[in-house]
């Protein structure tokens, strides 16, 4: 009776696997195909799930085509990359001080400063838009990296402190005070013992950062104007005219823009579960 029962759940854990599978890959495998089609194939009913004539002509012409929305969006994808690698590294190293500070040094009450940070967290971005909008050109700094990265770290700083700060609430307090009995200093217990340590919790948070900013829209699409700083989100949505859409060549950018978070995930995919999961058991 047991194996039977052992047999059906393993059927049933299969199947719903299977099927997630199937929910998760089947819209990247049809962008890839809308992207590799010639546009008269994309109107034929019913529809072909492969094209008779494959063409990555779109994919010569986004990396290689010298004008039009090609042009720009390579621009915005080398925007997106840099803003997006500068907010990971600086919301990491920002996110762990005040993190290990809240969890260790007690500063303000930890209770509230989370509350505060969660409180943040969960204002719609949409509602800040105006405002900053005004902030940004009363100082002369709208349509600037400087600016939209100043942005994304102030709304994604709150979550790395709470990641990192439940992380350091796990982390055995028993090390730090063997090193500080050895003769380290508190911040060298943080930077030679404690960061290197915490290194998957830490890129994690940095993940996660990264591709919280890479595809955010909306602050993007209000506070940029030239190519200069246009993100690649916003040079995705100009693929998109008054009176025509060119889908063949909105699959092929989409599919390159969801390259660098795939890779990273895929090469790192260890460290980013032992990050997921080094705070789960305490010490």
């Amino acid at each position: 009776m047991k194996k039977l029962k052992r047999r059906i759940f393993y059927i049933i854990d299969t199947t719903l696997l299977i099927l997630a599978l199937i929910w998760t890959i089947l819209p990247i495998f049809w962008t890839f195909i809308t992207s590799i089609s010639e546009e008269t194939e994309l109107t034929k009913v019913p529809a072909n799930w492969f094209p008779s004539k494959p063409t990555f002509e779109n994919y010569r012409d986004v990396f290689f085509k010298k004008a039009g929305t090609t042009n720009a969006f390579r621009a915005g994808l080398m925007n997106s990359f840099v803003i997006s690698a500068v907010v990971s590294i600086i919301s990491v190293f920002l996110g762990s001080l005040s993190a290990y500070a809240i969890s260790r040094l007690k500063i303000l009450s930890g209770r509230i400063v989370i509350f505060l940070l969660l409180f943040v967290q969960m204002i719609p971005p949409v509602v800040l838009v105006t405002s900053l909008y005004v902030i940004g050109s009363y100082l002369k700094i709208l349509d600037t990296k400087f600016y939209l990265s100043l942005i994304y770290l102030s709304l994604n700083l709150p979550l790395a402190i709470w990641i990192l700060k439940g992380y350091f609430d796990t982390f055995p307090k028993e090390i730090e005070d063997s090193a500080l009995i050895d003769g380290c200093n508190p911040s060298g217990v943080l930077f030679r013992i404690v960061m290197p340590l915490s290194g998957p919790a830490l890129f994690t948070t940095g993940i996660f950062t990264f591709i919280a900013c890479w595809g955010e829209f909306l602050l993007a699409l209000v506070l940029t104007d030239s190519l200069a700083s246009k993100t690649m989100p916003v040079t995705i949505s100009e693929f998109m005219g008054r009176f025509y859409v060119n889908f063949n060549l909105m699959a092929t950018v989409g599919i390159v823009a969801s390259i660098p978070p795939i890779l990273i995930a895929l090469a790192f995919q260890r460290l980013i579960i032992q990050g997921l999961t080094s705070g789960a058991i305490k010490g």
